[in-house]
């Protein structure tokens, strides 16, 4: 067992969430957040939104951190809604 944090993940939810929430800004309903999750061996960040007036959660976007930190060190979108 370990005390260390891996903060690689921390850095990359709080740079999805600031995205988020900046999309978001004019809709009040809605309440961006992360999970971090690990999956067979592998850690993953679940980008969502939920609806405070229907309670509703939605998933926006789901990759393992790897893929999150590429796209940040390569300046890409970190995530896109279409």
């Amino acid at each position: 067992m370990t005390n260390v944090i891996n903060a690689r993940s921390h850095f990359l939810g709080k740079a999805l969430l600031d995205t988020l929430e900046k999309m978001t800004q004019q809709q009040l309903h809605l309440h961006p957040y992360y999970l971090l999750l690990e999956e067979d061996g592998e850690d993953y960040i679940e980008l969502r939104i939920k609806d405070i007036k229907t309670n509703v959660h939605t998933v926006i976007d789901k990759a393992p951190i790897i893929v999150y930190n590429d796209r940040y060190v390569n300046g890409e979108s970190l995530f896109e809604i279409r």
